[in-house]
């Protein structure tokens, strides 16, 4: 990592999800629903499911990074939470995942809050003259919905998700469609997110430096081993509130 001179950048693209705005916990909360209408005890069954389901997602993102046909993240979503099903033994019933598919969206929305300093920051970041723009693999429009409800749209000049360029990042379209918005080039934009495969890998596939906002604890020195030296970040951070320091 080398340290991170903010003043030579003209914009800053973020993540949404568990950079900007905590989401964390309406995947549980719509799986402990769906888990309980399946069977009786879902004690036993949680943790294999969840860590299915995380795998099963993940694996949808990236057949579609590696060529398959673009399909939506509620798709995604459905797919990933049927095939958990069957991966742990249960039935798997296309009328629950209708109805679970459906509240992993809405709870998406609801169960949303900015992360501690989020605010903040964008306040900073803007009264430097900042331009900032979100790209997200999140369910299709919901990146407007949730910024909007906290009256945070007021600081981007470009919000995006798949559904515009039919890509998920890391696929570099998506930043290449934000930067275009911004009016900027690779060297004079940073990106902040969360998540090392989709948001730094990202980054570093379409020649952006990066921030990485570590939130889960994950290893850096195993990212990098797995992803290579070449998607290292300027910078690592253990919460987003700790970026107001490079102000």
């Amino acid at each position: 990592m080398t340290s991170l001179e903010l003043s030579q950048f003209e914009a800053i693209l973020f993540d949404l999800d568990s950079t900007l705005i905590h989401t964390g916990e309406y995947a549980f909360k719509a799986c402990e629903w769906f888990l309980s209408k399946i069977v009786e005890d879902t004690s036993s069954i949680r943790d294999p499911y969840f860590r299915s389901l995380f795998s099963n997602y993940r694996a949808e993102i990236e057949r579609i990074v590696n060529g398959e046909p673009y399909i939506t993240p509620t798709k995604c979503v459905r797919n990933a939470l049927r095939k958990s099903l069957e991966d742990v033994g249960l039935e798997v019933v296309n009328s629950l995942l209708d109805e679970v598919t459906d509240m992993f969206r809405r709870l998406h929305v609801e169960l949303s809050r900015p992360m501690l300093g989020t605010e903040s920051l964008l306040q900073r970041l803007s009264a430097n003259g900042i331009k900032m723009g979100v790209i997200t693999n999140s369910f299709v429009g919901d990146v407007n919905t949730i910024l909007g409800s906290f009256d945070l749209t007021k600081f981007f000049t470009v919000m995006t998700d798949s559904g515009d360029m039919k890509a998920f990042k890391p696929m570099p379209e998506i930043f290449e469609y934000a930067m275009r918005e911004l009016g900027v080039t690779e060297n004079e934009v940073l990106f902040v997110g969360d998540e090392y495969y989709a948001d730094i890998v990202g980054a570093a596939h379409a020649g952006i430096p990066s921030v990485w906002v570590n939130v889960r604890g994950s290893s850096y020195e195993m990212s990098l081993a797995k992803y290579g030296d070449h998607t290292a970040p300027l910078l690592v951070l253990d919460t987003l509130a700790e970026f107001e320091n490079y102000i």
